[in-house]
């Protein structure tokens, strides 16, 4: 683990994933590691200085081309006993029938998990996740009511789905990207929402992962209308494009827009909306402390969802189906699914 890239601190491995993990039934052919664990940059210096090597030199070379793996010549005794027990999750699915095109989707996802209760922690042992994800998932509510709301039903169907175990791995939208209950050569386009801004409205929106795909231009559009700027991520080497439940589905080739709060808070501006980020990441992420505040100003998750509204009825009442861009790592999977559905 290093804190630098993964964008957390070694302490939300250790609260995240020590103890039970879950995980989808496993087919008899999976192939897993014999063992599988994380080691901290401390522990990881140690056993290339047991071995001789220089860590800092050969995490350099690793970062270029043309990187060979180097054996450590070490060997180690393992011993691991394992129970496992089997538990049943549920995703969450409501539908809003299109009025011309119901057979066509568009699909808003939240997800509704968070880490449950730590008993060996003193005094506070409940993972709220107010932030992650109970503000998107009350997003995903606000979005069914604004589109129940509207004088008229969009010509393409809405799709909304809470998804279970996202801190788990993306367990929930894997399994339904594996297992959709509507076809994903007519998902149109995937709107996911992982923590809305509590901090007050923006003149800028993030989107992560700009660039991939023609949602951005829907974003632009929807924002300008708010007077505001599209930003790429601040931090695209922490890769959260794939750390979110829209990689389930960009996986299977269905574009997916996801986006992080703006930073240019309308009152504090930039550098106050980056401290906010920081602060967060360092003393709440995957923490008993993310719970709801009265003081969360909820102006900028309203801002949001109303940009989230304006692309999906947008989408929704068009004919057109975007694409990832021309170069994409998933462009190829959703050509090959447009062309079987013969568009």
């Amino acid at each position: 683990h290093d804190t630098g890239p993964a964008g957390y601190p070694w302490g939300v491995v250790e609260r995240g994933w020590s103890g039970p993990q879950f995980a989808l039934d496993q087919s008899a052919d999976a192939q897993l590691a014999d063992v599988e664990g994380w080691i901290s940059t401390d522990v990881a210096r140690a056993i290339f200085e047991r071995a001789g090597l220089d860590f800092d030199e050969l995490a350099a070379s690793a970062s270029a081309p043309g990187f060979s793996p180097v054996p450590l010549g070490l060997t180690a005794a393992v011993s691991i006993e394992n129970t496992i027990e089997r538990s049943v999750s549920s995703n969450i699915l409501a539908m809003l029938p299109g009025s011309e095109a119901p057979d066509e989707y568009v699909m808003y996802v939240a997800h509704w998990d968070h880490l449950g209760r730590d008993p060996s922690i003193e005094g506070d042992q409940i993972y709220n996740g107010a932030y992650d994800n109970a503000t998107g998932t009350a997003g995903l509510l606000e979005i069914a009511k604004a589109f129940t709301a509207a004088p008229e039903p969009p010509k393409r169907s809405i799709l909304l789905m809470g998804v279970t175990a996202e801190e788990q791995g993306l367990l929930g939208s894997k399994f339904y990207a594996a297992n959709p209950v509507h076809s994903l050569a007519r998902t149109v386009a995937v709107i996911n929402m992982d923590g809305l801004n509590i901090y007050g409205p923006t003149n800028d929106i993030t989107v992560v992962g700009y660039g991939n795909s023609e949602l951005d231009d829907y974003v632009v559009a929807a924002a300008e209308r708010q007077d505001r700027v599209v930003q790429p991520d601040a931090e695209p080497e922490k890769g959260f494009f794939y750390r979110s439940d829209q990689f389930s589905f960009a996986k299977k080739g269905v574009p997916s827009l996801y986006t992080d709060p703006g930073l240019d808070n309308i009152e504090h501006g930039p550098e106050w909306g980056m401290a906010q980020r920081e602060e967060y990441t360092a003393e709440r992420y995957h923490q008993p402390s993310d719970e709801y505040d009265p003081e969360w100003d909820l102006g900028g998750a309203v801002q949001d969802l109303q940009l989230f509204f304006m692309i999906g009825h947008r989408i929704a009442n068009e004919g057109t189906y975007p694409n990832w861009r021309e170069g994409n790592e998933f462009r190829a999977r959703r050509d090959s699914m447009m062309a079987a559905e013969g568009r």
